[in-house]
């Protein structure tokens, strides 16, 4: 599952969406390099989404991991004002995405701070990874009406560390609100055998859809997962 990498890792910036316009493995003999890292992940979506309460805004992508094999992925997300000014940067990232796997990366600006943003720019940073535990975790979700309670099993015989819960929130196709929770028994240890639960969606408010992913990572390096 793991593929080796030469060289480090690549920065891939992007402009995005103006703020005018809105409403609210080993494998033998095989090499990776970093720019065939960057080129395989897919933005699938990119959304601005204010919460409930006027404190932040969010700004999420939502990507699948074409790169081959499974990797580690760091995103800084900056605010900039009309003059392409950077007035507000943010981090996200990931430990262990697996190969194949839809994620969310996102970054959180304090409103106070971003007042005066026109435009939102973002770059991230790939590199291979062999701590994925993603296939041992098993997430499920039950809709409550004024939640939706998500429940995770890790299925494995090892403790990971906790499972990283993401969502969207969608109506009518748009984005209402975001939310993330992370699943564990005590701190951010999630043991083998155990299965525990979060909620999520309590401020999102109508919606009539849930784009949900999470990630799963490993204490120890593996080849496979757990």
């Amino acid at each position: 599952m793991m593929k080796k990498v030469l060289g480090n890792v690549l920065a891939v910036g992007m402009m995005i969406i103006l703020l005018s316009g809105l409403c609210s493995a080993k494998t033998p003999a095989t090499t990776v390099y970093a720019a065939e890292l960057a080129d395989g992940i897919t933005i699938d979506d990119e959304y601005v989404i204010p919460d409930s309460i006027g404190w932040c805004t969010y700004y999420v992508l939502v990507a699948t991991n074409n790169t081959g094999c499974d990797i580690s992925i760091s995103a800084d997300f900056v605010a900039k004002d009309s003059s392409g000014n950077v007035i507000k940067k943010v981090n996200d990232y990931s430990d262990a995405v697996k190969k194949d796997q839809q994620f969310i990366l996102y970054g959180q600006f304090n409103d106070k701070d971003i007042a005066n943003a026109k435009s939102f720019e973002y770059t991230y940073t790939v590199n291979t990874t062999d701590k994925c535990a993603y296939s041992s975790v098993e997430v499920a979700t039950k809709d409550e009406g004024e939640y939706v309670e998500v429940s995770a099993t890790n299925y494995s015989e090892f403790d990971i560390q906790s499972v990283g819960v993401r969502s969207v929130f969608m109506k009518d196709g748009r984005a209402v609100a975001f939310d993330t929770v992370n699943i564990a028994d005590a701190g951010i240890t999630f043991h083998g055998g155990s299965t525990n639960s979060q909620v999520i969606g309590v401020t999102a408010g109508d919606y009539d859809n849930i784009i949900l992913t999470y990630t799963s990572v490993s204490n120890h390096s593996i080849t496979e997962d757990l």
